[in-house]
């Protein structure tokens, strides 16, 4: 019964910023890859294009729920990978200003890797990586107890 408050304090503190980390990820996915794709490989069809730049979506959409899932568990490394991709798509798209993109799609490609890297780099973030490093040593002790038995 006592541990129910600490679940939904710990919620109310840290949720917030892990999901919006995770949406500004996805948001980065969604406006980076069509505009990389327009930019980097012109001559593809508009259906070559769609077909790619769906695909290359779903596998790191997939990467960062993995990523995502791990730092959950405890496992704090796994915030690098996001942020080497949050990283990358803001420096490929940081030159396609030149191609003339879509004046919104640029400035979010632009806006949503910087936030989820914000958010990465927040305070909040890294006590939530923290804590579930903590939880996850509990659980791993308390799993030990369980195979001595």
């Amino acid at each position: 019964m006592n541990e129910l408050p600490s679940i939904r304090s710990f919620l109310s503190t840290y949720f917030p910023v892990f999901m919006g980390a995770i949406f500004a990820s996805i948001f980065t996915l969604v406006f980076t890859v069509p505009v990389f794709f327009d930019s980097y490989m012109p001559s593809l069809s508009m259906a070559d294009n769609a077909k790619y730049a769906f695909l290359v979506g779903i596998a790191l959409t997939l990467i960062i729920v993995h990523c995502n899932f791990m730092i959950a568990r405890g496992h704090p490394q796994w915030t690098w990978p996001v942020v080497v991709l949050l990283g990358v798509c803001f420096l490929s798209v940081l030159p396609t200003l030149n191609d003339q993109p879509n004046a919104l799609m640029y400035a979010l490609s632009l806006v949503f890797p910087l936030l989820g890297l914000l958010l990465f780099n927040s305070k909040r973030h890294r006590e939530m990586r923290q804590k579930l490093v903590e939880v996850r040593l509990l659980r791993e002790a308390i799993s030990a107890r369980q195979k001595a038995r």
